[in-house]
């Protein structure tokens, strides 16, 4: 009887142990960082959105990683995230990483430590940009740059979101003063004065206000980008966009075609730039015939 009772026993206490490994196992995987991360996004919580190629390599920025940025793939402690245009990629260690979902919260206590931490509120301002919570993340952009007024990065950032909310005006003036900037701030691995060109022209020439736009001035700051940096085949259909501003619908053509034939320019965006060409080249056939 003893023996009986002792093997049931030992039954249940295998079966209670499997259930409670399985239960910890599990609930270890939803508290590590790496796991169900692939398709969600992430905020890096150092740099402003250098990730690393290879072992060997320092972390780089490009364009288009950003701080908050998708995950495509996670290899033991190395979190992969992409690039808006999907040419780009690179990891960041899962200890300099959270889930976007954990952002903010993160952030008000590192602002309740130290209220002067302005790079803390730069990544909750990205973390609300994400999760669209957009006059909230204007303040917090705005306070960071209060506390720190020298860093172009800071007005490249809050401009670009200005220019989500449609606000050109204060836009074109964060990217104007992020140019002034650039020679004493933080080290980018990309052109930042030229992406800042590019941002600009893209203001100029299709700001929803019309009192913004400006087709010579999109044309002047789209050509300063390109001459900067003519590696980044994308450039070129900014330009092109700005010619097509001004109606100049050959230029247009030309010069999307030219970022198209270009082995640079990123996949991700190849539909998108080849249906803007065909809507540029009919276009032109209809305004041809009038021009005559």
């Amino acid at each position: 009887m003893n023996r009986r009772w002792l093997a049931t026993a030992l039954v249940v206490l295998f079966w209670g142990l499997g259930l409670s490994s399985t239960a910890s196992v599990g609930f270890l995987l939803q508290r590590d960082p790496s796991q169900g991360l692939v398709g969600q996004r992430i905020i890096m919580l150092n740099g402003l959105g250098a990730v690393r190629r290879a072992d060997d390599d320092r972390p780089r920025t490009s364009v288009g990683i950003n701080i908050v940025s998708p995950v495509v793939r996670v290899d033991g402690n190395r979190v992969w995230v992409t690039s808006t245009g999907g040419d780009e990629s690179g990891w960041v260690d899962r200890q300099e990483v959270l889930p976007l979902s954990e952002a903010i919260a993160y952030f008000d206590r590192a602002i309740e430590t130290n209220a002067r931490n302005w790079d803390a509120y730069l990544r909750r301002a990205e973390a609300k940009h994400a999760l669209n919570q957009r006059e909230a993340a204007t303040v917090d952009y705005t306070k960071a740059i209060e506390i720190h007024p020298t860093e172009a990065f800071l007005y490249l950032r809050r401009g670009r979101h200005l220019v989500t909310r449609r606000i050109c005006d204060r836009a074109l003036r964060d990217f104007e003063e992020a140019i002034r900037l650039v020679p004493n701030s933080a080290r980018q691995d990309y052109n930042l004065t030229a992406e800042l060109y590019s941002l600009q022209s893209g203001v100029y020439s299709s700001c929803p206000d019309p009192a913004f736009r400006d087709p010579k001035r999109a044309i002047e700051t789209a050509e300063q980008a390109t001459s900067l940096d003519p590696s980044r085949a994308t450039l070129l259909t900014i330009l092109a966009s700005a010619y097509a501003s001004a109606n100049d619908l050959a230029k247009a053509v030309e010069f999307q075609q030219r970022a198209l034939d270009s082995p640079q320019f990123p996949s991700r965006y190849r539909e998108d730039a080849e249906r803007q060409l065909r809507r540029y080249q009919e276009s032109l056939a209809v305004q041809r015939p009038i021009s005559r």
